[in-house]
């Protein structure tokens, strides 16, 4: 049986508390939130390098980070996250993401759980807010807009990269202005 370390259990008790806020949210009364409808997981697949993102608990102190989609046979994709901190430490958490509608919009619109327990007994949102059509730039949030990353398959990407997306998004009513920008990307 493969031994969970200690930093492995923290990292999913951060992600369950997360999930459970993000889940729970307070999303605004009458106030939908659009995601793309040119979504497809099989071109959506390979590697992001994360660009910025709104803080959140579970990426304290993270100075780079990166996720790796897969889909798999039953369609289902595989998720590993990884980040690397300002002290150097590496992390690493693994799950599943399903579309949660069955229409092209639906499918831009994901519920991701991590491994180990008891992350695992909690679905975070995983929306896919802005797509470019190569599939190589993406904006992705919770509806709750507590959560917001910027995407990119090219490690060089900038914030600047995604001017438009973020004014769409600002309308959409995130806070754009508390992007936490990543000074490094992970290779």
């Amino acid at each position: 049986m493969k031994k969970i370390s200690k930093y492995a259990c923290l990292i999913a008790l951060a992600t369950t508390s997360s999930l459970i806020i993000s889940c729970a949210g307070n999303k605004r009364a009458g106030d939908s939130l659009a995601t793309v409808s040119n979504f497809h997981a099989k071109q959506y697949a390979g590697e992001w390098h994360e660009v910025a993102r709104l803080p959140n608990f579970f990426e304290r102190d993270v100075v780079a980070a990166k996720a790796t989609y897969r889909v798999e046979p039953d369609g289902k994709i595989s998720v590993l996250n990884e980040g690397l901190k300002a002290d150097g430490e590496m992390t690493s958490i693994q799950g599943t993401a399903k579309p949660v509608g069955n229409t092209p919009e639906g499918e831009a619109k994901l519920e991701v759980r991590f491994d180990p327990f008891p992350a695992s007994l909690f679905a975070g949102d995983y929306w896919v807010l802005d797509l470019n059509d190569a599939h190589t730039m993406a904006i992705v949030g919770s509806p709750n807009r507590k959560f917001l990353w910027l995407l990119a398959k090219d490690p060089s990407a900038q914030t600047d990269d995604f001017s438009a997306g973020l004014k769409r998004m600002q309308t959409q009513g995130f806070d754009v202005s508390q992007l936490i920008v990543n000074p490094k990307r992970l290779k």
